[in-house]
């Protein structure tokens, strides 16, 4: 451990809150600073207002520029890889659903893949009071159901290639899923529709269980207690009732 590392990880053990200590801990540890001044600069304007974060990891650093756009910036790697293939599946699964998901384009700053995102207007769920989802249970529960059905039954031929068995077959909880739903959802507020599903770094052709798992565990600590089993419910019904009418 080098020694920027290791004070980095002295300070932030006085700091509370997960997010505040990890933005803290990224700006000791990388030159953040240049990252926010070429955001300022594709703009091309020193006044448009700027916040920051950290996503999941520590392995990116997040510029939120206008309430418009957000930009990622790589911290462990050039972000290459992991830029394209976000960017492949997305385009290419945005064709088989019906809510949307953010226009990304890849730029490159200093041999880094930074991956600039379209900003959805709205809420997340963390951010509406529990009254409003008891009121709306079902719509926004029905609304996350279809997503993962329309996004697990999709197999579109251009991005077979990130499967780990490129002729396996979509089947019940098994295809193409989001794989950090719980929060990664803009509503909006006045109706509770799902304005879009952002944050796709974790998208895999996989098994829906862990994925369900953990959102379940973050929907409870909200005290939205029984999403998941509304969320499968509802799932279970469009991916069986679509099934009755392949054998029709």
């Amino acid at each position: 451990m080098n020694i920027r590392n290791l004070f980095s990880n002295i300070v932030c053990g006085f700091i509370p809150g997960r997010a505040r200590r990890n933005l803290v801990r990224v700006r000791l540890r990388y030159n953040t600073r240049q990252y926010v001044k070429f955001v300022r600069s594709y703009f091309n304007d020193s006044k448009i207002p700027l916040t920051t974060c950290v996503g999941w990891g520590c392995q990116n650093f997040i510029v939120l520029a206008g309430g418009r756009y957000a930009f990622k910036f790589p911290l462990l790697d050039n972000g290459r890889e992991r830029a394209e293939r976000e960017r492949d599946i997305t385009d290419a699964l945005r064709k088989k659903i019906s809510m949307k998901i953010p226009q990304m384009q890849i730029l490159d700053f200093n041999g880094l893949a930074v991956r600039k995102y379209e900003f959805f207007p709205g809420v997340t769920l963390d951010q509406i009071p529990r009254s409003a989802y008891l009121a709306n249970r079902y719509h926004i529960a029905n609304q996350i159901a279809l997503f993962i059905y329309q996004t697990g039954i999709a197999d579109p031929v251009s991005i077979r290639k990130y499967k780990s068995v490129p002729t396996q077959a979509p089947s019940f909880m098994h295809g193409w899923f989001h794989n950090d739903i719980g929060g990664n959802f803009i509503l909006n507020p006045e109706t509770m529709d799902i304005v879009g599903f952002i944050d796709w770094e974790c998208v895999g052709f996989n098994d829906f269980s862990v994925g369900l798992y953990t959102a379940s565990h973050y929907w409870d600590k909200l005290g939205f207690r029984g999403m998941v089993v509304d969320v499968m419910r509802e799932y279970t019904r469009l991916y069986y009732s679509s099934e009755d009418k392949k054998l029709s």
